[in-house]
């Protein structure tokens, strides 16, 4: 005698294929002849997103995703660095002017005005670095000790 499920329940399915085949594949196939021809037609817009957002690690990404073939692809485009993206509500709020590309100006004016020429050096016997010696770090503007009085 064969055990049901009970009224209103429905028994589990079997699954046909077992539980490896169906796991996603880690990557994407993307045809790398197909995506060089539409990097080649991209619009002028295109490429400069690509110029500016195709940071190193959006690029790992997309290695990831789509296979390093694409990703040699990118290797041309993009900051060498990663970067920092502000939503442009923030610029305008915080530099306020009659259009967002004013927003920006004053913003970029702004943080040139703040530029350091002379950055000084992180501090030295610290963090993983061996003490200065006295050659390296003179620090000629510290007063004499004064002894204590009793």
């Amino acid at each position: 005698m064969a055990i049901m499920p009970p009224q209103g329940m429905m028994a589990p399915e079997q699954s046909m294929m077992p539980e490896q085949e169906m796991a996603p594949s880690k990557s994407m196939a993307v045809n790398p002849e197909e995506f060089s021809m539409a990097l080649q037609n991209a619009s002028e817009e295109t490429i400069q997103t690509l110029e500016q957002h195709l940071t190193p690690p959006l690029k790992a990404a997309f290695g990831e995703l789509f296979g390093t073939e694409i990703t040699n692809m990118l290797n041309n485009f993009g900051p060498d660095q990663p970067t920092i993206n502000i939503p442009v509500s923030v610029i305008a709020t915080a530099y306020p002017s009659e259009s967002i590309q004013d927003s920006i100006s004053l913003m970029k004016d702004d943080l040139a005005s703040k530029a350091q020429n002379d950055i000084p050096r992180p501090p030295t016997g610290g963090l993983g670095e061996p003490p200065a010696t006295p050659a390296e770090d003179s620090q000629t503007n510290v007063p004499p000790s004064m002894p204590m009085m009793a």
